[in-house]
């Protein structure tokens, strides 16, 4: 028999009208992800790179590809990473973050799950 996680999802649900990432675990916790919020935290060596550089310089960096405001990124299409993550391609063409269920579950920003972080 295999054994489920927590952070293993019962249903993922893309609503780009509400522009939101809904997983509901297996536990039957729900976790809402903000496009914007997915997007700027994008898991990838270039995304990571980028954010690193960022934090640690103040000179100007030049951004590749489309600018998009807050409020403008979609998820185009996503598709299962084997048993243990998802992979998203966003409107500005990025497609090579991996975001596994364990980050997405420890990360959720529901209040429950903030406020239990926050009381650590």
């Amino acid at each position: 028999m295999i054994q489920t996680r927590s952070s293993d999802p019962a249903e993922v649900i893309v609503d780009r009208q509400e522009r939101s990432l809904i997983i509901t675990w297996r536990d039957e916790h729900r976790s809402v992800y903000r496009f914007d919020d997915l997007r700027r935290d994008c898991p990838c060596a270039s995304c990571s790179d980028a954010r690193s550089k960022r934090l640690n310089s103040r000179e100007l960096l030049v951004l590749s590809g489309p600018v998009l405001k807050p409020g403008e990124v979609q998820i185009t299409s996503y598709r299962p990473v084997g048993w243990y993550a998802l992979n998203f391609t966003w409107s500005d063409g990025h497609d090579t973050g991996i975001y596994t269920y364990e980050s997405l579950r420890v990360n959720c920003p529901c209040e429950q799950c903030v406020g239990a972080e926050a009381a650590q």
